[in-house]
């Protein structure tokens, strides 16, 4: 039998494992399914159709499964572009994978797909149709602003803002403090040109990453740089604007790959 503390809400067909605990205050939203082993703070919202995989901790004051902009206005300039296809998740729920660790006062809406071990800092928010890979990092008050994909093994830092129809690569390390933006000419109603992150890219604190850039894979963005051009693969770059110094070689590329590859 899960335990079942005192003074919490459990809705209609409810599916919970063995072994759950549920802290003071906390209202579970009906159809929700609860593996094993999981841990959900004090006053935290689960809404309907929320899956918490096996193992997963949940702190205290989160929202999982928050409506999304065009379920709770009616309307949505973003779920209509044909920019978003490609980031669309189409089930209206919001999947957290095994033995992932959402810190307090996260906020994590529907269509969102999260893999196996995740670590978010605090205050971390999580907009519509975002899908993050295995044994990510999303740090403390970073935003993921919707419509973007994250591959396994990457970090994203505290304070980060990514913009909606961002691509990142696996095994990305984005240090904190980072902007995208998606809208050049900052008019309302265009906009959705994010960047592509490749695989193992590492992008240092404070830089801004404009819209529509392509960073090739294994590249280094020197901190504060503004990106306003495609970088091309194994590249270092650094400056504002952001200028070709010299490409990595082998062995700097491999010391990279391993050490993300290996941080637990």
């Amino acid at each position: 039998m899960a335990e079942q503390m005192d003074l919490h809400h459990l809705g209609l067909n409810v599916k919970l494992g063995k072994d759950v605990e549920i802290g003071y205050g906390s209202f579970i939203d009906d159809n929700v399914v609860i593996g094993n082993e999981v841990t959900i703070g004090k006053y935290v919202i689960v809404y309907g159709g929320s899956h918490i995989d096996e193992g997963a901790r949940i702190g205290d004051h989160c929202v999982i499964g928050h409506p999304t902009k065009l379920q709770s206005q009616k309307t949505d300039f973003s779920a209509y572009s044909p920019k978003v296809g490609g980031f669309a998740v189409g089930d209206s729920i919001t999947k957290i994978g095994g033995d992932s660790i959402i810190r307090s006062g996260s906020v994590l809406y529907k269509h969102v797909i999260i893999g196996k071990k995740l670590r978010t800092g605090h205050n971390v928010l999580i907009r519509e149709h975002t899908k993050i890979g295995d044994k990510c990092v999303v740090g403390t008050n970073t935003v993921l602003d919707g419509y973007i994909k994250v591959g396994d093994n990457s970090m994203i830092q505290s304070n980060c803002y990514i913009c909606q129809t961002v691509t990142i690569g696996k095994g990305v390390f984005i240090a904190p403090g980072c902007t995208f933006m998606d809208n050049k000419k900052i008019i309302l109603g265009e906009g959705l040109d994010g960047a592509v992150i490749g695989d193992y890219v590492r992008i240092g604190g404070g830089s801004k990453i404009l819209p529509n850039i392509r960073i090739g894979s294994y590249s280094l963005i020197g901190a504060g740089s503004v990106v306003t051009k495609d970088v091309p693969k194994k590249s270092v770059v650094f400056g504002n604007p952001a200028k070709l110094k010299r490409e990595l070689n082998m062995n700097e590329i491999q010391a990279y790959i391993y050490s993300i590859k290996n941080w637990v």
